[in-house]
């Protein structure tokens, strides 16, 4: 069976290559802004370019291959992708076709290791190989996204807080939103800010608010934009709401705390139950076997 395998490298290779040939001439030909929507390319228009320069050696060996992928996928995969680099913050760099152009890089660079698994036997691992390197970059921006929402839970009482002490002291609500965004900073400071900005530009408070929380997928940032939103409808005091909306947020997050805590306690049990408990029955036994002195090579002949 090793043998076949080995044999058949010659004729894989021969393939890969006539298939690399096509792709490329497909590539050459192909027109990058016909299957594009007018709406992506002015929000496009707002993004800050990256250099190509910055972009890794991976990433450079996978983007003649974007195009192909795109057509491949459904039409649905792409803004699913889209709306995952919004929710890690957007990170320079970091856009659709650049994490098609990493994963096609990563399976590039994975033909060569599958070869030598095929060499060494170890055919059913190319699977594994290959599924790492397609969900690693989707594995890296499920991972900002889910700290970039942690610390927006974590900040937003806090300044909330602040907003309201700033409103309280007869601040506008814009500049004291303004003002409390460029004190805190990080991911909640920008977003905020980016909220502001589509005021500026002639969205309705809803609007923006509602874009805030989108773009967040923080539970809590949820929370809060709903209350604010029905307080504002209702006209209820601004301070009084935005007070009582951070003890609410507190409260959110210590039940949080206590449900993961309560989810984790089960985990640790496993754990102990499967290393600590087998080590200790094999200390035990070992223990009495050396301490009653059996001569198991008596016992079993030898």
């Amino acid at each position: 069976m090793i043998n076949l395998l080995i044999g058949a490298i010659p004729g894989f290779v021969a393939g890969l290559a006539v298939w690399l040939a096509a792709v490329g001439i497909r590539a050459w030909r192909y027109d990058p802004v016909q299957d594009v929507n007018p709406q992506e390319l002015v929000d496009a228009s707002e993004l800050e370019p990256t250099p190509h320069k910055k972009a890794s050696i991976i990433s450079r060996l996978g983007v003649r291959f974007v195009p192909l992928i795109k057509g491949s996928l459904p039409a649905s995969f792409p803004r699913r992708l889209q709306r995952q680099i919004d929710l890690a913050g957007r990170p320079p760099g970091m856009t659709v076709d650049g994490v098609m152009a990493q994963q096609a890089g990563l399976l590039i660079v994975a033909i060569p290791v599958s070869f030598l698994y095929i060499r060494s036997g170890f055919v059913f691992w190319i699977i594994p190989l290959a599924g790492l390197a397609i969900m690693w970059p989707l594995i890296r921006l499920t991972t900002l996204a889910r700290r970039r929402r942690e610390r927006i839970d974590r900040d937003l009482p806090d300044f909330l807080d602040v907003l309201a002490v700033t409103v309280s002291a007869g601040t506008g609500f814009r500049a004291a939103l303004a003002t409390v965004a460029r004190r805190f900073g990080g991911p909640l400071g920008d977003e905020v800010t980016t909220s502001l900005r589509q005021i500026e530009n002639g969205a309705s408070l809803r609007s923006a608010f509602k874009n805030l929380r989108e773009r967040c997928g923080s539970e809590a940032m949820n929370e809060f934009v709903t209350a604010y939103l029905q307080a504002e409808e209702l006209g209820a005091p601004l301070v009084a709401t935005l007070n009582q909306i951070a003890l609410d947020m507190r409260r959110s997050a210590a039940q949080r705390a206590v449900q993961r805590a309560v989810r984790v306690t089960p985990r640790i049990t496993l754990i102990t139950t499967m290393a600590m408990v087998p080590a200790t029955l094999i200390l035990v036994v070992v223990g009495l076997i050396l301490g009653t002195g059996v001569d198991f090579g008596a016992i079993l002949g030898g």
